[in-house]
């Protein structure tokens, strides 16, 4: 039994004591229970106790039950029960009431220690299933084990929360997360790092019971049961290296026998250089001090994604082996603006590159996203096509596409595989063309093709769906949990804002409200979902706010969202995966 619940039952009896003659346990004048600890068998099943009240008496909320939300914060509320208990009423009056309490069956030992007021009294009610003996168990048994409590020694791999203790301890066999470690007094959320004095590297033994959140297996408020100190500590923080790479130090103190690197086999472009070893001085205060390790390393450029290499410090003295884990990032690989289809010009950027470069060709192979204002010629014969493109759909300031080729660089076979409208990105060489030495053409020109094309339908730039047609797109084309591909334009008339923390704000920079076709309040509503500011940014002071009556255009991906305590099936844009486009007709 914890020893909070062994205190919860000496206080009711010394309750009973001092405020009536009757040492009955559970017995106070105002309300008295024929049994203070209730037994469920581990197949499932019922108990009952009696509550015999001369006032109202319910039981108090003091139970966590805690959700994530999508930003990857937590939302905290309090029940009377928690969750694998139910019971046939949670208050009553005065006289007697026998309440029911149910459980499933679980291999899982569990208890929960109730609390029940009447007026400024409190009783207690101890209610176990199964029995709460640790099972010893290595991390891999308790992620394919059942939900009950569980004992296992592993290494601090990193610390996520000081206040409350969260960190990842791993052994040989995988990983597990901690979510909440108890201090040496067995308090919650009491600094219990500084408490137990825990680092990364150290090896604990805890125990408490598993619980499975969201897909994460953790070990919830657990008690620390030993730790042994680990030999060594990386002093250097995590690196984080530039894109042109660069040699780096590590810099180990170490109290084993040496102190060793282990580099992945799949992280070649980390390469050992060599080892420092400096002896520690010994003081008054500090008879035994840590050695010093300066390990180099040569870190290559990198011409790709972003990369990560995790590295493995080890010290041993015997059998005793501490092993830390150090973690080196890498920046990709990026081209410069208007040089990848990631991140393409403007057609107005792609305007003033032409002019800068002049009517030579600087060799550069670029990219431009626009729309196509008009065509002036698709040629199956030479399976090539000249048209122009711009920001807005318009022929103004547009910048001409000289005898592209189609997708993949093939040949158009066909004149109806560009239209009005299609929004695409173009690849080729950009040159301000001259006629004459006098007329100039902004263009795409030499070996051009088309990269991508989106047609001029239904939730494109020039024909934004309606809200109405934006909840039977994803209606009708998406599963629950899906997400677009493509992103979709929305246009329509801000009704409603949820709540006060839904208008744009500075911590999240994003904001959440409904979109009609107008305020007629019979129309069709679209639940735009945390979209971003104008230019696809975050919303910061100083910005328009939203409000009810703006007009706005929305770009962004779409997807089918189910709420898991209402069954309600929400379409929706996928949350900070959407942007204002214009708001009452202003762009950035």
């Amino acid at each position: 039994m914890k020893l909070r619940y062994i205190f919860g039952s000496l206080l009711a009896a010394l309750l009973v004591v001092a405020c009536s003659e009757d040492t009955s346990i559970g017995v106070l004048d105002e309300i008295a229970l024929d049994k203070t600890y209730l037994s469920i068998s581990e197949d499932g099943g019922d108990a009952t106790v009696t509550i015999t009240a001369t006032d109202n008496w319910a039981f108090a909320p003091i139970f966590q039950q805690i959700t994530k939300n999508d930003d990857g914060t937590r939302d905290t509320t309090y029940n009377a029960l928690p969750a694998w208990l139910t019971a046939s009423t949670l208050s009553g009056g005065a006289g007697e009431t026998v309440v029911t309490f149910h459980a499933d069956g679980s291999t899982a030992g569990r208890e929960a220690e109730l609390q029940i007021k009447a007026g400024a009294h409190t009783q207690f009610l101890l209610i176990r299933q199964g029995s709460l003996e640790a099972a010893e168990a290595t991390c891999a048994e308790i992620i394919a084990g059942p939900d009950k409590t569980y004992r296992v020694t592993g290494t601090i791999t990193s610390i996520v929360n000081t206040h409350y203790g969260n960190l990842y301890i791993a052994d040989e066999t995988g990983e597990v997360y901690i979510y909440g470690t108890n201090d040496k007094d067995g308090k919650k959320g009491n600094d219990p790092i500084a408490s137990w004095g825990l680092e990364v590297g150290d090896i604990i033994t805890v125990e408490g019971p598993k619980q499975l959140y969201n897909g994460t297996v953790e070990l919830v408020d657990v008690n620390v049961l030993n730790v042994v100190k680990s030999l060594l500590k990386i002093v250097t923080p995590d690196a984080s290296i530039a894109k042109e790479g660069s040699e780096l130090e590590v810099k180990v103190a170490y109290k084993g026998r040496g102190a060793y690197v282990e580099i992945p086999d799949d992280c070649g472009w980390v390469h050992y250089l060599s080892t420092e070893y400096r002896g520690g001085n010994a003081t008054l205060f500090e008879p035994n001090p840590a050695d010093t390790a300066i390990v180099r390393f040569s870190i290559e450029p990198n011409t790709g994604a972003g990369r990560k290499a995790v590295l493995n410090f080890s010290s041993s003295i015997d059998q005793n082996i501490s092993t830390i884990p150090y973690t080196i990032t890498q920046e990709a690989f990026t081209l410069p603006h208007g040089e990848s289809a990631d991140d393409p010009f403007t057609v107005a950027e792609a305007i003033a590159k032409c002019q800068e470069i002049g009517s030579t060709s600087d060799g550069v192979i670029y990219y431009a996203r626009g729309y196509v204002s008009s065509i002036k010629e698709v040629s199956t014969s030479y399976g090539n096509a000249t048209f122009n493109i711009s920001d807005d759909g318009s022929d103004e300031n547009a910048l001409t596409v000289y005898r592209t080729k189609y997708l993949d660089n093939a040949a158009f076979t066909s004149e109806d595989q560009i239209g009005l409208g299609d929004e695409v990105i173009i690849c080729g060489k950009l040159v301000n063309y001259t006629r004459d030495g006098e007329t100039f053409t902004p263009e795409f020109s030499g070996n051009v093709y088309i990269f991508s094309v989106k047609a001029a339908g239904p939730g494109s730039r020039l024909r934004p769906f309606t809200p109405d047609e934006a909840n039977s797109f994803i209606m009708q084309n998406l599963e629950v949990g899906q997400v677009t591909e493509e992103d979709y334009y929305i246009a329509g008339e801000v009704v409603k804002i949820a709540k006060e923390s839904d208008y744009f704000n500075a911590q999240y920079g994003n904001a959440s409200f409904y979109i009609a076709y107008d305020d007629d309040p019979d129309s069709e509503q679209f639940y735009v979902f945390r979209t971003l500011y104008l230019g696809n940014r975050k919303w910061v002071e100083g910005d328009r706010q939203i409000g009810i009556g703006d007009q706005v255009v929305i770009c962004g991906k779409l997807t089918k969202y189910k709420n898991n305590n209402t069954g309600d099936i929400i379409p929706e844009t996928s949350g900070n995966k959407s942007y204002l486009i214009s708001l009452n007709g202003s762009t950035e």
